[in-house]
């Protein structure tokens, strides 16, 4: 299991920039979507994600900070049912455009948790 970050950007262009410079060209780079991956040995370490599409896309508010850890678990459904009540923000999902489901957490900090899974290729 790979856990990474997405580095949520108020500006896209410059902060997609900084990020190019310190790890080299990312493998994906999505301009409509704001939405860029950095990628070692076929899994993503880093995602650069514009605030504007997230706050379209994801349970991310103007308060939230520019970081949302995502963990790769099994089973979305399992794992959140083993939480405690009150972590989830948004209850498990399918995502059709992304090719996987999903749910939103906040730790006990307020922090933005995604836990995902992917079906069996």
């Amino acid at each position: 299991m790979t856990v990474h970050a997405r580095v949520v950007a108020d500006d896209f262009p410059a902060t997609l920039r900084f990020w190019t410079d310190l790890l080299g060209e990312p493998e994906k780079v999505v301009p409509e979507f704001e939405y860029a991956s950095f990628d070692r040995g076929g899994e993503t370490v880093l995602a650069v994600l514009g605030r504007r599409a997230a706050e379209a896309a994801l349970p991310v508010g103007r308060g939230d900070g520019g970081v949302l850890v995502v963990v790769p678990v099994p089973d979305v459904d399992a794992t959140v049912a083993a939480l405690p009540a009150g972590t989830v923000v948004a209850p498990p999902a399918d995502r059709p455009g992304w090719g996987l489901r999903s749910a939103y957490l906040r730790d006990p900090e307020g922090n933005l948790v995604e836990v995902q899974s992917w079906p069996a290729r």
